[in-house]
């Protein structure tokens, strides 16, 4: 004689593991949604920020500057035995700026920084460099330098007005600059000019 059977129903408040497998699968596969939006996001956001850092790298880049039409511009007088001199004007909407370097023999550079820098004042050392990953305004990088900010060993800098610069050369200035000298090599010293606004043309 058979039995008859009947499904009895889950207690109330309990589910069956089917049910709680299917739970955890559906939970899974959300998870998984979500991550690969933020994935996705994240991306997207990178990609935006690294093409406007090339974007900002190599927009803007005044056309057609040279070494000796930026030195009267800005008011610095390149010496005739200046070599591998690079010039380049960045430009924005507030204002621009100015990179210029040449390299004189050591002795040429001593002699032209005497004439330039006032007697009371002092090139100092870099003893607060920015780190390698500096992007000023106008990178000298554009010139295939080294930014003279990041340079530590070698270095003197100071900054100059022309109100109150009355030497031989500085009387000359139009704007005030940053001034770098950096023997790079024995001899030799780079010295590295920045001026931002009030450029003549």
């Amino acid at each position: 004689m058979s039995r008859a059977t009947t499904a009895v129903p889950a207690p109330e408040g309990k589910r069956r593991p089917t049910d709680a497998r299917r739970m955890l699968v559906v939970l899974g596969v959300a998870l998984t949604v979500v991550a690969g939006g933020i994935a996705a996001v994240a991306l997207l956001g990178d990609r935006a920020v690294s093409e406007t850092a090339a974007k900002d790298k190599n927009c803007c880049w005044e056309k057609g500057v040279t070494p000796a039409g930026l030195g009267d511009r800005i008011g610095i007088r390149i010496p005739e035995e200046a070599t591998d001199r690079k010039a380049a004007v960045k430009t924005n909407s507030r204002y621009d700026t100015a990179i210029l370097a040449f390299t004189l023999p050591e002795d040429t550079a001593d002699g032209y920084l005497s004439r330039m820098v006032p007697e009371d004042t002092r090139m100092i050392a870099n003893i607060a460099p920015k780190p390698d990953a500096y992007k000023g305004d106008a990178p000298f990088t554009h010139l295939g330098l080294s930014d003279p900010e990041t340079i530590t060993s070698n270095l003197g800098k100071t900054a100059l007005c022309p109100e109150d610069t009355e030497t031989t050369e500085g009387k000359h200035l139009r704007s005030c600059v940053d001034l770098y000298a950096h023997e790079f090599a024995p001899g030799s010293t780079r010295i590295y000019v920045r001026s931002s606004g009030g450029l003549g043309q």
